[in-house]
């Protein structure tokens, strides 16, 4: 009996070691198809993404679609593309500069800010040892369809559904002029379907919409002549001609509207190097200068103003600006403890309002977002102008339907208006020069109005506890 049961146990032994094996295997295996799954069938560009608030990165052969066969790493040879890059260090902007005088002590920050010494590769050489860099957004803008396109530290684009996501899908295809250029900035051209850009060599290059005249993120680069030694670009909101800051960080605007135009110094009043140049909410022009402190300029017509230095600066550094719908400003914000720039929001819709984390914004403001701004009014204030978007739909009726685009329509239509009123006026050549007592009459009857509706209001805000908060929000009240 004995002899019996050992036997039994012994052959219970295998038995029970194979089930368990079994079982793991079984295990392992459904884990293995999940990630199959998922990486093949869930999420097809698993590769391309990019999650917001990340600190890891990856080398360059990771950071780039392996299934992309025009991208950098795919046509150009690494040691061509070390060559390129160093050369482009070498070439001094005031941006780099600027990053040099202000973070020079933090090597790791300025490593990962410029893609030559380490944005494009994901390591940096710190003392000859590598450091991981993280990746991140050094430039966004908003497209007519609400997507947010981004340069990121390596130089190429990314893109995302809207400043709420915090997944990146990207690198896009030939993200980089000539395949090896890194960028420094993009932005749109007056039709909203041309993507203007400017690399790392400091020349200005666009993306041209597709045959059905939408745009088209992946087309090929081209460059544009008569653009060179520039690091940021906008439209003049009056005159709708390019402006252009310099690598001295000095404005020079086009002398027509065509692009590729000579270019002349702007004549303004700005006492010091700028890096970048945007319209607020309210018409008046903010500028970053070389020490990423962001002003605005004194009066609305901002070529023969100064900047507002008796207000002050905005108490962050920041890299880069953009609207949200509610009025408050998105910041690329410099945080040195985390080596990188950061997205942050504003708490107040004013351009001095502290620029808090997002999810500190979120946590702070429970209530339903009030909207301020159309998508149009977002674009305008980043790019400038949208003169040839309105103009090239005139016809649309169905975007008539929209009141920010009537509302702009009708600003271009009355000062192309006011235009051809002055030429008229400035015309003594012929004998036909009269006064247009219409036109007077209108503007004397609108005067009046605008100073009643102004005495109602100065009445009204007496009696309200913030109105001085209010009225350095809306100048024209002062």
């Amino acid at each position: 009996m004995i002899s019996n049961s050992k036997t039994q146990s012994n052959t219970n032994k295998p038995d029970s070691l194979m089930v368990k094996v079994v079982n793991f295997g079984a295990v392992i295996l459904i884990i293995i198809i999940v990630v199959l799954v998922y990486k093949f069938f869930i999420v097809k560009d698993y590769n391309k993404l990019r999650i917001e608030g990340f600190y890891e990165s990856t080398d360059a052969t990771d950071t780039t679609d392996t299934t992309d066969t025009k991208d950098a790493t795919d046509t150009i040879d690494t040691t061509d593309t070390t060559d390129i890059l160093s050369t482009i260090s070498k070439t001094t902007t005031i941006y780099e500069q600027s990053l040099i005088d202000m973070y020079g002590d933090n090597k790791r920050l300025i490593c990962g800010m410029i893609p030559s010494m380490g944005g494009s590769s994901g390591i940096c050489q710190i003392n000859n040892s590598p450091v991981v860099v993280y990746q991140f957004p050094i430039h966004i803008i908003k497209l007519i369809n609400g997507n947010i396109v981004a340069v990121f530290n390596d130089g190429r684009l990314y893109l995302k559904d809207s400043m709420k996501s915090t997944i990146w899908s990207g690198p896009i295809t030939n993200s980089l002029p000539q395949d090896i250029i890194p960028l420094r900035m993009i932005t749109l051209s007056t039709d909203l379907v041309s993507v203007l850009g400017v690399g790392y060599d400091n020349n200005l290059y666009v993306k041209s919409p597709d045959i059905k005249g939408n745009i088209d993120l992946t087309s090929p680069w081209k460059k544009v002549p008569n653009n060179s030694s520039i690091i940021y670009v906008i439209f003049d909101a009056e005159t709708n001609f390019l402006l252009s800051i310099d690598t001295n960080g000095k404005l020079f605007t086009k002398t027509t509207a065509d692009i590729s135009s000579n270019n002349q110094e702007l004549v303004s009043k700005i006492d010091r190097p700028i890096l970048r140049l945007y319209y607020d909410i309210n018409g008046y022009v903010l500028v970053i200068d070389n020490k990423f402190n962001l002003y605005q300029i004194h009066d609305i017509k901002w070529k023969t103003s100064v900047i507002n230095t008796s207000r002050g600066a905005n108490s962050s550094k920041i890299q880069d600006l953009l609207y949200d719908n509610d009025g408050k400003l998105f910041g690329l914000v410099f945080n040195q403890n985390a080596f990188m720039v950061q997205i942050m929001k504003q708490n107040n819709i004013f351009y001095l309002s502290d620029f808090v984390s997002l999810d500190m914004q979120l946590t702070a403001n429970t209530s339903s977002t009030d909207f301020v701004m159309a998508d149009q009014d977002i674009i305008k204030c980043k790019i400038g102008s949208l003169n040839e978007y309105i103009s090239s739909t005139n016809d649309d009726e169905t975007i008539d339907d929209d009141p920010n685009f009537a509302y702009q329509k009708q600003i271009i239509e009355n000062q192309n208006r006011l235009r051809n009123f002055c030429k008229t006026r400035n015309n003594t050549s012929g004998s036909n020069n009269y006064d247009n007592y219409d036109l007077l009459a209108s503007v004397d009857t609108n005067n009046d109005k605008i100073i009643q509706l102004k005495n109602i209001i100065n009445n009204l805000m007496t009696y309200e506890p913030d109105s001085v908060s209010i009225k350095e929000k809306y100048q024209i009240l002062n």
